[in-house]
């Protein structure tokens, strides 16, 4: 470097978004050229005799050395700690603490053995709530699922013991990487609760986003049990939600034209091709129709994707009972379905009971033609908890095809605990949704069938590591132990969250987070008491801390900022978030 090199080091105040990214960022100026670095750890800073400064600093094993240089400036993040307690004294109150993340887990983290070692279970997404008959839809670089929210209590602490007469909500999680999960609620849909007041019930969403008037839109579908259809909307895949006009009711009634003689009106898909949007929905089996039930509907959605164009027109797929599902593979139409109960279906031309089969067009509209079965009943999966109705939706993220299906895993597993073993019954309706890669040909528009035994607890490899220096989601995991979560409506999306809630003992746990940024600080919006630790692998005393956090006693949310306990690895393989008492976190950020 010549003589009037200036070299400063910048490191960005603002500790959340993509901001975090340009922190221990320095610039070399040479001759009216910039060049950038990142800091990741500075090993050392030397003047020498002579003059010259040397610093050696890891970013890609870079070494910069200057010499006759200007000025040199280290701003480093300035903040004072909300801690009122020394961090060694916030240590004692996790002491007795050890994280239970085997068979007390509803999901375990890490105890799925295989030849080779432990694989961990990345199925079900959720390991703190039900979901079922999802829908993936992809969002930039995320993939949101949209899922019937099963669950166990009434609104008054009543046990469900069957069916689905009380469900009017629809469960949201999104995620990047397939493995770290951001729970956005069970958002009220149907109800007095719900946007779609005149609904009685919200089933088998799904979910299509589109640029109307220069602003992108989200539209999420559902079924009134099985009498119709219905659509609200919003400005993100997350709410608030709301009627596209006042007054709208169903989009889908049985006074909808082909549509009287449809047995059941519900579980909805939703195919974007291009600017034109289409709806196919239906299902049911009327007597002495096993074969050729003919309940399967589609049909051509408007511009603004609220109403009905032209006629709807009959889907005619052999041993259809329900599920609708529709992908656009290599210029043909993919449509899929899940078979019904009837026996002796493969002989006579069908996919077999309760698994997916598929047809394929040219058109979206058809007329389709059988192809065959894609997808077992993961029921008969040895980890799923049994069997049940097959519902799936079949997605493309990011280069790779993947199925979504629900399972009785989480179910299962509950039984096992005595606090549930006679409150649980066998007809209670208590799914939740997994996840595994299936292989769809685009250049003969096929999909090579995906057996139970193909899918696994393991499920899906993750597909980047996690980044803590955005604004994470409080209610944002990949495994956990007794954490509830919350959904609050606002007026906006930016108001619009999901918190997560722990108790004395209860964890989150993320999985491999990259810290090579070197983070100094933790910076989080809670309320609760007692103290937060974020953490390794732990046992009680042992294992490394990374941030031990004092909560201030409080009904309102807060934020708290404290200091970094120890420097992570560049990348954690398991990172905890232990709650020593009650602990609500609707966000959280290292810088």
């Amino acid at each position: 470097m010549r003589k009037g090199v200036i070299v400063s080091l910048l490191v960005s105040a603002l500790w959340s978004g993509a901001w975090a990214q340009t922190q221990r960022q320095f610039s070399v100026w040479e001759s009216g050229v910039q060049s950038d670095y990142q800091i990741v750890n500075m090993d050392s800073l030397t003047f020498h005799a002579d003059g010259s400064m040397l610093i050696y600093a890891m970013d890609g094993n870079d070494t910069l050395a200057a010499k006759d240089v200007d000025s040199v400036t280290f701003r480093y993040p300035e903040f004072v700690s909300t801690n009122l307690r020394d961090a060694e004294t916030i240590r004692q109150d996790f002491d007795a603490m050890s994280i239970k993340s085997g068979s007390a887990a509803y999901k375990p983290v890490d105890n799925y053995k295989r030849t080779g070692g432990v694989e961990y279970h990345h199925n079900p997404l959720m390991g703190h709530k039900f979901g079922a008959d999802p829908f993936g839809m992809v969002d930039g670089d995320r993939l949101y699922v949209y899922m019937t929210d099963d669950h166990l209590y009434t609104d008054k602490g009543e046990v469900i013991t069957e069916g689905y007469a009380d469900i009017r909500n629809i469960s949201i999680i999104s995620s990047d990487d397939l493995v770290n999960w951001t729970d956005h609620g069970a958002q009220p849909i149907a109800g007095n609760a719900g946007p779609a007041n005149w609904a009685n019930n919200s089933w088998a969403p799904c979910a299509a986003h589109k640029r109307i008037n220069g602003k992108e839109q989200y539209f999420l579908y559902f079924a009134d049990n099985g009498s119709g259809i219905g659509v609200v909307q919003a400005d993100s895949p997350w709410g608030p939600w709301k009627l596209p006009y006042s007054g709208m009711k169903q989009l889908i009634s049985r006074g909808t034209n082909n549509c009287g003689d449809v047995t059941w009106l519900f579980d909805p898909a939703i195919l974007m091709d291009g600017k034109n949007a289409y709806l196919y929905f239906g299902g049911g089996v009327p007597d002495g129709k096993d074969k050729n039930p003919g309940t399967a509907r589609c049909v051509k959605l408007a511009s603004n994707m609220t109403a009905i164009v032209g006629s709807v027109e009959k889907i005619n797929p052999p041993y259809l009972f329900e599920d609708s599902g529709i992908n656009k593979v290599g210029g043909k139409y993919l449509y899929s379905y899940c078979a019904n109960w009837s026996g002796n279906q493969v002989a006579n031309g069908g996919p077999g009971t309760a698994k997916i089969g598929y047809m394929v067009s040219d058109n979206p509209l058809g007329p389709f033609t059988y192809v065959g079965s894609c997808f077992d009943n993961p029921g008969d999966a040895s980890w799923s908890g049994g069997g049940g109705n097959n519902h799936h939706a079949i997605v493309e993220f990011q280069g790779k095809y993947y199925i979504l299906y629900h399972t009785r895993t989480l179910k299962s597993a509950m039984r096992n605990d005595a606090a549930y073993k006679n409150v649980i019954t066998n007809d209670a309706e208590l799914r939740s949704t997994c996840i595994s890669e299936i292989k769809v040909n685009e250049s003969n528009a096929t999909i090579t069938h995906l057996s139970a035994s193909q899918i696994t607890e393991a499920g899906v490899t993750q597909l980047k590591n996690f980044d803590p220096y955005r604004t994470v989601p409080g209610a944002t995991m990949a495994w956990e132990y007794k954490v509830t979560t919350s959904f609050h409506k606002g007026s906006t999306p930016a108001d619009t969250y999901c918190a997560a809630h722990l108790q004395s003992g209860s964890w989150m746990c993320l999985s491999n987070v990259d810290f090579k940024h070197g983070p100094v600080g933790f910076t989080a919006v809670v309320k609760g008491k007692g103290s937060l630790k974020i953490c390794g692998k732990n046992s009680g005393k042992s294992g490394t801390v990374y941030v031990l956090a004092d909560i201030p006693e409080s009904n309102d949310y807060v934020t708290i900022t404290v200091p970094v306990y120890s420097k992570p690895e560049d990348v954690v393989n398991l990172l905890y978030l232990v709650a020593s008492d009650e602990l609500s976190i609707r966000s959280w950020s290292f810088f």
